[in-house]
Formats: structure tokens, sequence, C-alpha cells
């Protein structure tokens, strides 16, 4: 029985030496604090993946000088609701795609029609946008279409987000 008094004990004396609970407070401390940075930028991170179309519209506009890029911003966002109501269709035809994919027997012939289906809206939403991005772009002064050109020439880095 001593012995095992004595196997008990010794925990308790390891706590009791002044350096060694500075050190596991300290750790404790320590630990905490990376799991508050760590939390916060998992948190606070954008999630991944191409931008929407808002996005890309800051982008151009930050290289643009600022007449521009007021008048730039104004015409794309006269187009703001088709836009909305293009968003909303894609995600229904992206949602049907999803479910055709997990239905159970899978069929084959429905996927494919329902990617038809998105396809056919990306199209839709991309050639508009296009279309309204080219008279955007018409309406620059010189000066601004060289700017937004030579910022196209130059990668997208991640401190520009």
């Amino acid at each position: 029985m001593a012995s095992l008094f004595a196997v008990m004990r010794r925990p308790v004396t390891i706590l009791r030496e002044p350096w060694r609970t500075r050190l596991l407070w300290l750790s404790l401390a320590g630990n905490l604090f990376a799991g508050a940075l760590i939390g916060t930028h998992v948190a606070m991170s954008r999630p991944h993946g191409p931008p929407g179309l808002d996005g890309v519209v800051e982008r151009m506009a930050r290289a643009l000088p600022d007449q521009d890029a007021v008048r730039f911003r104004a015409m794309l966002a006269h187009e703001r609701p088709w836009y909305d109501l293009a968003r909303r269709n894609m995600d229904e035809a992206r949602e049907g795609l999803s479910n055709a994919i997990a239905q159970q027997p899978y069929d084959e012939d429905a996927v494919r029609a329902r990617m038809r289906a998105w396809q056919a809206r990306w199209m839709e939403t991309s050639g508009r946008f296009g279309d309204s991005l080219l008279a955007a772009i018409g309406a620059l002064s010189p000066e601004g279409r060289t700017r937004l050109a030579r910022a196209s020439l130059q990668p997208d880095r991640p401190d520009q987000r």
C-alpha cells in the first residue's frame, strides 16, 4: 500500500513545483491563444472558388480611373435585376442536376437532360453578361480601356481579393 500512495503522490508533487506549474499554465494559455487564432482564421477566411459577378466587376473597376469606374459600375448595375434572376435560375438548374445525379436508380438520360438545362442557363447568363460588359467597356475613356487591358494581363494575386 505504501508504494501505491508514493506513486499517487507523484503527480501532486509535480504540480507543486513552481517552474513546472508555471510551464503548465503557460502551455495552456498558448494552446488557447493558438486555438483562438485558428478559429478566427477559419471564421474569417473567404470561400475559395471563382468570385461572383460582383467580384469580377469590382476587380475590374479598381483598375480604372475614378470617373470611368463610376460609369462602369453604373452601367453594369443597371443589369443587376436580370443577373439576380439569372443566378436564381442557374441555382435551380444546378439543384435539379444534383437531384438527378442522386436519384436511385441512376438515370443517365435524366442527368444528361438536367445537365443540358444547366448549360443552357449558363450560356444565357454568360452571354448576357458579356454583352453588358462589352457595352460598359465601350463607354470607358481610352485611358480607362488601356488600364483595364493592362490589369487583365497581370496575374491575380491573393492579396488583391
